[in-house]
This record gives structure tokens, sequence and C-alpha cells, in this order.
């Protein structure tokens, strides 16, 4: 036979020596011994990937082939080498990796080639070495994942690998591990990944819970008579409802069951108060309630249904009373990891403690208490019922599948006829009925209640609402068959478009024509002979304070408008007019001559004019201050003219004398002292 020769004529086998000797080099040349960083092309010796890259300039299906068989070939002599991949060994295996991804992406092999290799040692190691390896995925997970599309090419590869690494794990003893591939999935592919949706709304039936056969024990007398007393009472209970309701009576004991319960179906549940069973008996109702819980179809028969509901209300029963009996015993509310023992061990004291604790903090523990699986001896049930954790557990299970009965009802079904590309196999024919209804909601009110006892309590219960909302989302989602979440690219046509409107709507506006805002108001502003705009506002009569004297007119006006006034309305105006501008000018008055309203007379007179009073008290002053300077003149400067004065009033209100035509003895100006005023402050005077 003869060998395999390439398209240049060279011998395959030959070619895939030559490739393993040049990757022994380069391994041996990378001298890296931590996970972190990454190897990048810049870490290798750029004359050996030179001449792996000359073999072939143009590779082929063939010269890649040859260049996977030189890689495995390399891996297996690792392998061989190494007895199990641990932190020491981690780095060679991930140097080697690191190589076959820097060449994937210089693209001389091919692009699957670095998840071959992964896929090959996850064959070959153990569950411990595999748990190891791992590290190196969750690593170079940007590098590993790029390029992959849902359903070919590398996806294919990765979804192998990892479903088959999941295969070989087991869910109670490897449940971290299983946690990390799913999240390592989960971010390796869109959220829209349809092998990972679920599309036909499959539950997990192979989970099935098995617990202890409990032997029927032999009924004692008292219990007999217990049974038939019972028995007869519901027997008139049923005659008395038969012909109203038309009921009929449902076992909901389990074959394996001690005793025999029957209750009415045709009775709401929740109206009547449960009876606290017994372990023995209640235990095989319970776990049979993880059949519902697995499978939730089965409630579409409505005897299971029945059974279902008086199950859980046993149950719910239960664990009030054991609530109700830790409250009890520790006189407060239990937590999620149990009242703290007084006599508790201190953290590292002992050799033999199955659990130690590294840190003193409680918070560090509440975490703890997760069971992959749930533990269903008969001896442990007792101890179950009693860990607040584990109640937790199976009420959160119970909240889960009420949420879905309500899903049914006929209100929620009226929501999925919009929906434009539904999902037929999550739309389930059986509507719940209203009493179902009924009794779905009562209970999912009771659970809440149940789950928030004190804060913790609360914060739980908060969280799981919020995940149950978010599932509905989730759920919606689905039933509109998954539609993608990404958007496609918009074109060029489409970026030019908003690039034209976006500079367009950068552009600075022409002025307005109309300055007030419209043609109307514009004419009517300039009728008033204003100015418009800016130019109005800027005016500097708008910021020049007027003084009293100038509303002694106006005034005036407003009085002779007033005698003239026949009708009502016209004598109002004008009584108006004169008070707000007499208002106004005692105003301003008040800022230098608030020294003269105290002089004012008391008498009140409609007809009279305070503004002019105020003028005729400010007169009056001046002369009295006028005479006061004529008294205090000395008797030798007697002057041969009259003088004329001229009488300054200042803000401090002193008087200032100076001589117009005559020089006295001294040129300084004799300043008058007049009495000291207690300033008044400024008010706002109104007319009375």
């Amino acid at each position: 036979m003869s060998p395999t020769l390439l398209p240049d004529g060279t011998s395959a086998s030959k070619t895939v020596d030559q490739l393993s000797s040049y990757l022994r080099e380069i391994l041996s040349s990378v001298n890296k011994t931590h996970l972190e960083p990454p190897l990048t092309e810049s870490d290798f010796d750029p004359d050996l990937l030179a001449r792996i890259r000359s073999l072939r300039s143009s590779p082929d299906e063939l010269y890649r082939n040859s260049l996977d068989t030189a890689f495995k070939g390399a891996l297996y002599d690792l392998v061989t080498n190494n007895d199990a991949i641990n932190t020491a060994t981690l780095p060679v295996f991930c140097n080697f990796l690191d190589l076959s991804l820097v060449l994937a992406e210089l693209e001389i092999s091919g692009a699957g080639l670095p998840l071959d290799l992964i896929e090959e040692l996850f064959d070959s190691q153990t569950i411990p070495s595999c748990e190891c390896l791992f590290q190196y995925l969750e690593s170079r997970i940007d590098r590993v994942t790029a390029g992959v599309e849902g359903g070919k090419g590398k996806a294919l590869i990765l979804l192998r690998l990892c479903n088959e690494l999941l295969k070989r794990l087991s869910k109670t003893e490897d449940t971290i591990f299983c946690g990390r591939i799913l999240i390592f999935l989960s971010k390796s592919f869109p959220i829209g990944e349809r092998s990972g949706v679920n599309l036909r709304g499959d539950f997990n039936v192979d989970n099935v819970t098995v617990y202890d056969d409990i032997l029927q024990e032999p009924l004692t007398a008292a219990d007999e008579m217990e049974l038939d007393i019972k028995k007869d009472e519901m027997e008139v209970d049923h005659k008395k409802e038969e012909g109203a309701s038309g009921v009929e009576e449902v076992d909901i004991s389990s074959a394996r069951s001690p005793k025999r319960l029957k209750v009415d179906a045709g009775q709401d549940a929740s109206q009547k108060e449960p009876t606290v069973l017994d372990a023995n008996t209640l235990y095989p109702i319970f776990w049979s309630l993880q059949h519902d819980f697995a499978d939730p179809q089965r409630l579409f028969i409505k005897s299971n249904l029945e059974k279902f509901k008086v199950g859980l209300g046993a149950t719910m029963a239960k664990f009030k009373k054991a609530e109700d009996d830790s409250i009890k015993t520790t006189g407060k509310v239990d937590v999620a990891n149990g009242p703290k023992k007084a006599d508790e061990k201190k953290p590292g004291v002992s050799l033999g403690e199955k659990r130690k604790q590294i840190d003193g903090d409680d918070d560090d523990i509440k975490g703890e208490g997760f069971n992959p699986k749930y533990l269903t001896s008969r001896e442990l049930f007792e101890l179950e019922i009693s860990d607040l954790t584990f109640r937790r557990h199976v009420l959160v299970q119970a909240l889960i599948l009420i949420d879905f009965l309500l899903s049914l009802t006929p209100q929620a079904k009226e929501k999925w006829k919009d929906l434009k590309t539904p999902n037929r196999s999550v739309q389930y024919t059986f509507t719940l009925g209203p009493e179902d209804e009924k009794w779905a909601v009562t209970t999912k009110e009771q659970i809440l209640r149940s789950l928030e006892p004190d804060v913790q309590g609360r914060l739980f219960t908060r969280t799981i609402k919020t995940v149950l909302i978010r599932e509905q989302n989730w759920v919606r989602w689905k039933a509109e068959s998954c539609h993608p979440f990404d958007m496609p690219p918009l074109g060029d046509a489409d970026i030019e478009d908003a690039k034209q409107k976006a500079a367009k709507a950068c552009e600075i506006p022409e002025s307005y024509k109309y300055t007030m805002g419209t043609p109307a108001l514009d004419s009517l502003w300039q009728a008033t002979g204003d100015l418009t705009g800016l130019e109005g506002l800027t005016d500097p009569m708008r910021h020049n304070l007027p003084s009293p004297e100038s509303f002694r007119q106006p005034v005036k006006d407003a009085e002779l408008e007033l005698l003239d006034a026949m009708f009502p309305d016209d004598i109002e105006l004008a009584q108006t007019k004169k008070f707000t501008n007499t208002w106004k000018a005692f105003r301003l008055a008040s800022r230098d001559r608030f020294h003269l309203f105290n002089k004012f007379d008391d008498k009140f007179d409609e007809k009279r004019n305070d503004l002019e009073m105020l003028f005729e008290v400010e007169e009056k002053t001046k002369e009295e201050a006028r005479a006061r300077v004529n008294q205090q003149a000395p008797a030798t400067a007697t002057p041969t003219k009259a003088q004329g004065k001229a009488i300054e009033v200042g803000g401090n209100n002193s008087l200032v004398a100076t001589d117009a035509d005559t020089t006295p003895s001294s040129s300084v100006p004799t300043k008058i002292p007049t009495p000291t005023t207690t300033p008044i402050p400024t008010a706002p005077i109104t007319n009375t």
C-alpha cells in the first residue's frame, strides 16, 4: 500500500513527523508554570512558527489533517508522561492547548482543533482531572468560543464535549462541577439558542423520588372504634350534602399508608382546617407530592388534583405545627440553620468534627443545607420536617407548581390569543376550574405568609416572588416560539438617512418673523407703541424707579373721574385708580420719608387726598427747619439783604444751611443738628 502524498508530492507521514518535532521544540521553549496569563503569538518562537507555516503556505484539508494528527500524537505523549491532571501538571497541558489556539487564530490549523484536543483530554481523564482541566476552558472562554454559531462548526463540538461530560457526572456528588459546566454553556451560547430552550416543554419525568415502604400496622381496638366513629360522621355529612353538590369521596392515601383518609371532593379544601397527621401517616402522602412536582401534567386528572390538594394541605398543617413547636422550644422564630446551641463547639477545636466552620460569622453558613436530592429515609423524616431549610424547599416547589396551575385559568389563556407565532407545545388544553383556581390563590397566599415570619423570611419571600415574576416572562417568551433577542444591523441607506436627519436637527434655525409668537399678538403689541422682543426688555425706563411726585397727577385725575362718575362701576374704577396710585406713592416714600408718616391726621376721610397730605407735612417740616436755623444764627452776622437758604434733607434726616449771597466768618457751611430719630424698618403701606 502506497503512502498518502500531499499535493506537492511529499509523504503525509513525513510531514506529520516534521510537525511533531516542531511542536515539541516550541513547547520546550515555553517556561510558563501558571494557568494565567494565557499564551499568545508573541510568547512562542517566531522561527518555529514560520517553519510550521512554511510546510504549507496555503493550508488545505490534507495539511490540516496532518497537523491535527501531529497535535493528537503530542497530546497522547503528554497524557502518557503525566499520570493525572492536577495543579502541578495543569500548566503543561495549558501551554499545549494555548499553542493550538494560537495556530487556529493564525488560520494555520482548523478552527475546531483546540476543542477537539480538549474533548480528547476529557475522554481520557478521570472526573477529578476533568474538573481541574475545566479551569482552562473557564479562563479562555473568550478565545475558545470566538466565532461560535449555534448548530454548526465549533458549536457542535462544544455542545458534544459538555454534554458527554455531564453524562459522566453524578448530580448528587458532582453538583458544583455540573453547575460550572452549565454556567460555561450559558456564557458560550446566546440566550435564544434552540438547543437549550426546551421548546416542547418536556418535564423531567426521570427524576423519580423513591421512599420507604411502611408496612401495614395491625389496628388496635381503639383505632378501629375511632375509624368507625369518623366513618359514621363522614357518611352523615355526605348524605346531607349529596343532594346539593353531588360529590363523591376520593381516597387520597397511598397503598403503603397505614391508615386510609377520605375527604369530601366537593368541599373547598382551603375552607376547613386540615388535620395534623402523625409522621407515619404523612410520610407516604408527603413524598408522593414529589411525583406531581416532577410531572405537573398529572394534575390534569381530577382525582390526582384532589389528592394533591389534600396532601399539600396536610403537609402545610404539619409544617405549621413544626414551626409552632420550634417557637415554644426556643422562644424565637426558627432560622435557616436552626437555633444555635449554647454548648456549640468553636471552629477547629476538634479533629473529629464532620464540618468545620472557618469563620465565626453565622452569615457564612446560611447557604448550607442544600441537597441535590432529598433524603427520603423514614428515620430522617421528623428531623427534615423540623428543619426550616427543608420546609422552604418544599414550599417553593409548591409555589412553582401553583403558578403553573394559575397559568391555565381562562383569564390567563386569554392573554395567549394575541401571540403572532404561538408555540402549541406549551399551550395546554386543560383549563383550571373556578373552585380549583380559588384554592390555588388561597394556598399561594398561605404559603407566602408562612415563609415570612421574620426579616430573613421576608427577604427570602421577596426573592422568590422576583424569581417567579421573571419566570413568567420566560414562559411567555417560550410561548412565542423563542423569538431572537438580537436585532439585525442597520443598512447603509438607513445609516445615511439617520446622519442627514441628525445634521438637519443640529442646524441653527432662522429667526421667527413674528416676535411675539403670532401675527395677531405682534400687531397688538406694536399698536401699544412699546418695543417688541428683547428690545422692549432692555428699555432703560423699565429699570428706573419712579418718584412719589410722579403719582400726584394720576391721583388728582382719579379724583376728577370720581367726581364725574355716575354709575357704580365707574365710581369703583376711579376709587381703585386713586387708592392704587396712592399706595404706590406711599410705598416709594417709605424709603426716605418714613419719619413723616406719624404726623398725619388720624381722622379718616374717604374724600381726602392722602398723597397731598404727605407733601403738605413735608413742606411744613421744611419751614420749621428754616425757622430753627434763623433763630440759631449769631447776632453779629446780620445780613444786609435777604438770604436764600437751601435746605437739604439727607437720608439721616440732617439739615445743612448754606448762605447763597453773603460770606460768613467761616467758609465752612454750618451744620444744624436735628433731633435723632430711631430708624423704623420699611414696611408696605396699605390704604385704610
